[in-house]
């Protein structure tokens, strides 16, 4: 598999920012957050008819965010986006399966997110 794009739709806040976790949010909150983001990624997964297929070589992830948070704050709601990723396009989330996460704004709706494979396979020996 070369490539796979999807957009959830998703509005991104400060309840799901990063910054909202080092406020001290009960983990009640973050355990009902993951619960609604794995659903709402594993729906639109099936909607957008992605084929559950796993990368065979590590992939990168592009993130393109519409919201007022700073880029460097999107990433408890890009944890918890991979996280649902693992098993259905990625194996996991470590840095055998994982080769660049990236951050980007971008003016449509919702996030979208953008897997592709690596050109090369990676020896994870030698990239400690």
């Amino acid at each position: 598999m070369d490539k796979v794009e999807i957009i959830l739709p998703l509005k991104v806040d400060s309840k799901l920012s990063l910054n909202s976790i080092y406020a001290g949010k009960k983990w009640y909150i973050r355990q009902n957050q993951a619960r609604k983001i794995h659903q709402l990624v594993r729906l639109e997964l099936i909607n957008q008819r992605v084929p559950k297929k796993l990368f065979e070589n590590p992939a990168r992830i592009e993130f393109y965010w519409n919201s007022l948070l700073d880029l460097d704050n999107h990433g408890y709601v890009a944890k918890l986006i991979i996280d649902r990723l693992k098993g259905y396009l990625i194996r996991d989330d470590s840095k055998k399966y994982i080769e660049k996460i990236t951050h980007s704004y971008w003016l449509g709706k919702g996030v979208k997110i953008r897997i592709s494979e690596s050109e090369e396979r990676l020896d994870c020996e030698n990239k400690k």
